[in-house]
């Protein structure tokens, strides 16, 4: 079950690689492809319904990193209803937060030179971690 620390951290590593392509991140952005010579569903749009799909873009990820951060870094919660537990709550997730875009970005540059070549090796990584992790979950392992 999800006791096991292997289960866990494999499960972690599977949800942060989903989230990483979810993300939109390099080379997993095929769907804005601001580097290429169109820029895919986004060409149609100029002024305020271009900058309003950007925002959403960017928002998405916000949610991405936040629920990741809510499933496998749960620390540093508010245990009671008061403004100093809810503002110290608010600055550790952010920072928390902020760490998952770091950690993001320097996976971004680390995997942007493989662009199409390495893309489907590092998709059957991801899909291998949590194929494990799903058996691990099952063995009880």
């Amino acid at each position: 079950g999800w006791n096991s620390p292997l289960t866990t951290v494999l499960a972690l590593l599977a949800c942060g690689f989903a989230c990483f392509i979810e993300m939109g991140k390099i080379p997993f952005d095929v769907a804005e492809a601001e580097q290429e010579l169109q820029e895919g569903p986004l060409t149609e749009y100029s002024g305020a319904g271009l900058a309003l799909a950007k925002w959403g873009l960017g928002l998405k990820q916000v949610v991405m990193a936040a629920l990741f951060v809510a499933l496998f870094l749960p620390f540093g919660r508010a245990q009671e209803l008061s403004l100093a537990c809810l503002l110290t709550s608010l600055v550790v997730t952010l920072l928390k937060v902020l760490l998952i875009f770091v950690l993001a970005s320097i996976a971004e540059n680390t995997l942007a030179r493989g662009r199409f070549l390495l893309i489907h090796h590092v998709t059957w990584l991801g899909f291998s971690l949590a194929a494990l992790a799903w058996v691990f979950w099952l063995t009880g392992l």
